[in-house]
């Protein structure tokens, strides 16, 4: 597993957020909630110590979730890999809890 993924500040609207996104110790990725609801367009990141980030997105939630996964696992002991969206679709909001 890569030790983080980096979303890039192009994918990313988030009011004042103007940097890259580093986000490390991931151990798990799925679209909408926990308890299994939710909008669509959300995507929600567990942490190592049972921290999680709600991502919310201007669609396509499930699409990123599997991009994270994938950024996740395609680069086995590698130091970070890069989640980019081609197809214009951003993250606007994240929630850490």
């Amino acid at each position: 597993m890569a030790n983080y993924i980096k979303i890039k500040a192009a994918d990313v609207t988030v009011t004042d957020q103007t940097s890259d996104v580093l986000i490390g110790g991931i151990v798990g990725v799925f679209q909408g909630i926990a308890n299994g609801t939710g909008a669509a367009n959300t995507f929600v990141i567990l942490l190592e110590g049972g921290v999680s980030m709600l991502l919310t997105t201007t669609a396509k939630g499930a699409e990123w979730a599997n991009q994270v996964s994938s950024a996740v696992t395609a680069n086995p002991g590698g130091v970070m890999s890069i989640v980019q969206n081609s197809t214009g679709v951003n993250v606007t909001d994240i929630v850490v809890a």
